[in-house]
């Protein structure tokens, strides 16, 4: 194994796509996140949110395209944050931003949302 390969079970894709956040810890708030890649698994984004590992989100993405493949055409995903980092980037002034890992889950999410 190469010294910096990443080791996932599903491919990543590049994909960039706004979606609505909302933390399942306050449901009536809904967040501005960016979609910056994703895989069958999971998604990766930036915000400028803090969360942290283990907390249960309810991902909105936003602008879909019906012959796009996962997660487009989901329209709505559940997800657990499994990983975090700060977030910048000189091009695009998402300075102070925070990028987190989500996997999808299965939670039902009528059970948090209204």
């Amino acid at each position: 194994m190469k010294p910096h390969e990443e080791k996932r079970r599903y491919q990543r894709y590049e994909r960039k796509r706004p979606m609505n956040l909302h933390r399942m810890d306050y449901q009536d708030q809904c967040y501005y996140a960016e979609m910056t890649d994703y895989s069958q698994s999971g998604l990766s984004m930036v915000t400028k949110e803090e969360l942290v590992v283990g907390q249960l989100v309810y991902l909105e993405i936003q602008k879909l395209d019906e012959q796009a493949t996962l997660p487009d055409k989901n329209e709505n995903n559940t997800g657990i944050v499994r990983w975090t980092k700060p977030y910048s980037s000189a091009n695009n002034g998402t300075n102070g931003r925070y990028k987190y890992g989500v996997e999808y889950s299965k939670v039902q999410t009528q059970d948090y949302l209204h």
